[in-house]
């Protein structure tokens, strides 16, 4: 009897840590998706499976924080197990790969961590001005976002003016003049391949002063996509990659989309935002900026991209 109680046991066990990961929302940069819960105690549990996994060979701290120590652990263990794209965020397949990996790891029991409510509120107080957020944040690194929910109430679109700052990887939305929004964002990169040509070009953002000419909630991509064949879909990506038979070609949804110049050039939301150029040219925003900045605009508002 007693046997039996502790295979009971273990099984139990076993299936638990199985499955915990996947059951978890996902974790990633909060400016990327809501979506992203951030439990104290899922970060905790990820951290410790990072360290444990020998195929890695890293050291990051076990404190339940989200941040970029960690973030780069996650993507060195994407890279290891070749999950693409290997972006840092912890979503479906890298959850299950880490069940995977985690099998035979006995998690701490949460009523370890009973201070979390207190350490959640004091980190979402945020910062009273933008002024003690560009002093306390490295703008050029950091993946925080600044937002002053007032100003914000008094945008317009007459009112506001849109600036790109190449040398931070940063967007910042003016209201009255004022920095009423701050966040990450991805311009072009210098040196991009092209498939097609099979040479680098130059993909930078261009600098200068435009106007908004185009707003479309959700516009299709003529890049990326997929490729259909008798209503299957057989390639995912540039469609200047594929190579297979001829295919019907459905673009991706580039949502609140900004067109900045007649050249195909804009702001559109994106989950890929990196702290460097890496852009085909467009600006990428993260969904929710890309959300606010598209509500806050109209035709012919100003856009400046500066370095």
């Amino acid at each position: 009897m007693i046997r039996i109680i502790l295979t009971t046991l273990m099984l139990f066990s076993f299936l638990h840590a199985k499955n915990y990961f996947i059951k978890q929302l996902d974790i990633c940069d909060k400016a990327f998706s809501q979506k992203c819960s951030n439990d104290f105690r899922a970060i905790r549990n990820l951290q410790i499976a990072l360290n444990r996994d020998k195929k890695l060979n890293i050291h990051i701290k076990e404190d339940g924080k989200w941040g970029e120590e960690t973030k780069k652990a996650v993507i060195a263990f994407q890279k290891a197990y070749h999950l693409s794209p290997a972006d840092g965020v912890v979503g479906r397949r890298t959850k299950v790969k880490l069940d995977q990996i985690s099998r035979k790891i006995k998690f701490p029991k949460d009523k370890q961590v009973k201070h979390v409510a207190l350490m959640t509120k004091k980190r979402s107080k945020g910062y009273a001005t933008y002024a003690e957020f560009k002093r306390k944040v490295n703008l050029r690194r950091s993946y925080q976002v600044f937002q002053d929910k007032r100003l914000l109430k008094k945008a317009n679109g007459r009112n506001t003016v849109v600036k790109i700052d190449v040398s931070e990887q940063r967007v910042k939305l003016l209201v009255n003049g004022k920095v009423a929004l701050c966040a990450p964002c991805t311009t072009g990169a210098k040196r991009k391949f092209e498939p097609n040509t099979k040479t680098y070009r130059d993909k930078h953002t261009p600098l200068g002063t435009y106007r908004i000419r185009e707003k479309v909630a959700a516009k299709r991509s003529t890049i990326f996509g997929e490729m259909y064949r008798n209503g299957k879909k057989v390639y995912h990506g540039d469609r200047r990659k594929y190579r297979g038979p001829k295919a019907k070609y459905v673009g991706h949804v580039m949502h609140h989309w900004m067109r900045l110049t007649s050249g195909g050039i804009g702001m559109h939301a994106s989950r890929y935002i990196k702290r460097h150029p890496g852009s085909n040219g467009c600006v990428r925003l993260p969904p929710q900026v890309a959300k606010t900045i598209f509500a806050k605009v109209r035709k012919g508002t100003k856009v400046m991209v500066v370095n």
